[in-house]
């Protein structure tokens, strides 16, 4: 489920830096959406938890460098509020999925 909604909220990103000419910033968050969904496939094929939520958590800084930089474009004005809002939304989804997956998976 995580993965799916990262490859939603990839796309979205995708889609909203279509026409962006700041390619620094650009290329940046295009990377970091995109390393949220390579983590969480690179986790899923791990042997062990301990190796698994090694990858959720790294897949969990990335959805944090997501958030950051969708608010600093919103400030920018980058992107509309209505696209921020979205892509914000579904990186909170993403981001709360990932902490459930890594409290499941580590031992109490």
């Amino acid at each position: 489920m995580a993965w799916q909604k990262a490859m939603d909220l990839n796309e979205a990103v995708d889609i909203a830096l279509a026409g962006s000419r700041n390619f620094g910033f650009k290329d940046q968050l295009f990377r970091a959406a995109l390393s949220i969904c390579n983590n969480l496939a690179e986790g899923f094929e791990m042997p062990t938890a301990p190796h698994q939520i090694k990858y959720l958590w790294i897949a969990k800084g990335s959805c944090n460098e997501v958030a950051s930089m969708l608010l600093l474009a919103q400030r920018r004005g980058y992107f509309s509020d209505t696209e921020v809002e979205r892509m914000l939304g579904l990186q909170d989804e993403v981001a709360r999925l990932i902490r459930s997956y890594i409290d499941k998976k580590t031992p109490h």
